[in-house]
């Protein structure tokens, strides 16, 4: 990477995969797909190469042992899922097209909307272990690279951060967290003590903010000092409803002033999450600088 260039990430795997008709709604969210249409998940991602993006990211977000066996998968159904999420994106690739495999935080598997709150209440022996196998699984995968998104706590992304040195220490990665209020990671601490966190380690390729509302991301951004690029991805500034499984709100997405904004700040990946279908992301990165 470059000092000056943008690379420009996909949108939501499951906004790509409703536009398709597609229903999603289980507790496993893209996971289920899978498992029983990862045909359907290639032609999703397949739609957002289309639109521009370099980067892709797979949808292994939702897919985990202990998230599996609550809606009666096996653990040979979760493993199967996992590799079907690389081979999923690796087939909706071009030549030159990076392939993220997603990693979400221990709250996704509770589907409380705890992966926006963090602060989960369990010893770091659970979440090591949470986290161990899937991640032992996907970098069997061979994907380019490691996305550790949505990450609200700093205390699991320590844990993660360890464990990846301790397995695969020269497989790049960046780190994204949500992003509450300006300069406060949602689980607590601040942006700031997540950059340094995550720059202590030779092989993170960015920092950064996903799944958080646009109104957060310039004045986190604004002022931090680290020698990582930012990675931005907002949602469309909806907000989960946990019980009803939906997002609320009208959306709002990602202006070209945005844009320019966190560029000069130091953003050198850009996408879009939750909300961001192919039509948006086309639009978002024929704005790019």
């Amino acid at each position: 990477m470059t000092d000056t260039q943008v690379f420009a990430l996909d949108g939501g795997l499951s906004t790509a995969l409703e536009s398709q008709g597609l229903v999603i709604d289980g507790a496993m969210w893209t996971g289920e797909l899978l498992l029983t249409n990862p045909e359907a998940v290639t032609v999703a991602h397949r739609s957002f190469v289309d639109a521009g993006s370099d980067i892709i990211i797979t949808g292994s977000y939702q897919l985990s042992f202990e998230g599996g066996r609550r809606v009666g998968w096996t653990d040979d159904d979760v493993e199967r899922a996992l590799r079907h999420s690389t081979t999923a994106a690796r087939l909706a690739a071009n030549d030159d097209t990076l392939v993220a495999a997603s990693i979400g935080p221990f709250g996704a598997h509770l589907n409380d909307g705890s992966e926006f709150r963090g602060n989960y209440g369990v010893a770091d022996s659970v979440i090591r272990d949470f986290h161990d196998r899937r991640l032992d699984i996907l970098l069997e995968t061979e994907p380019d690279l490691l996305a550790l998104e949505t990450m609200p706590d700093l205390a699991e992304v320590r844990v993660l951060l360890e464990l990846i040195e301790s397995k695969s220490a020269d497989m790049p990665f960046w780190v994204s967290f949500t992003v509450s209020e300006p300069g406060i990671i949602s689980g607590g601490g601040t942006f700031a003590e997540a950059c340094a966190l995550v720059e202590g380690y030779a092989n993170a390729m960015a920092v950064g903010i996903n799944c958080s509302p646009l109104s957060v991301i310039t004045p986190t951004l604004s002022g931090i000092e680290t020698d990582l690029p930012f990675i931005v991805y907002p949602n469309a500034g909806q907000t989960w409803d946990s019980d009803a499984m939906d997002w609320v709100g009208e959306p709002r997405f990602a202006t070209e002033l945005h844009i320019q904004e966190w560029v000069k700040l130091g953003a050198r990946m850009v996408g879009g999450c939750c909300g961001y279908g192919p039509v948006d992301i086309r639009r978002f990165h024929a704005k790019r600088v």
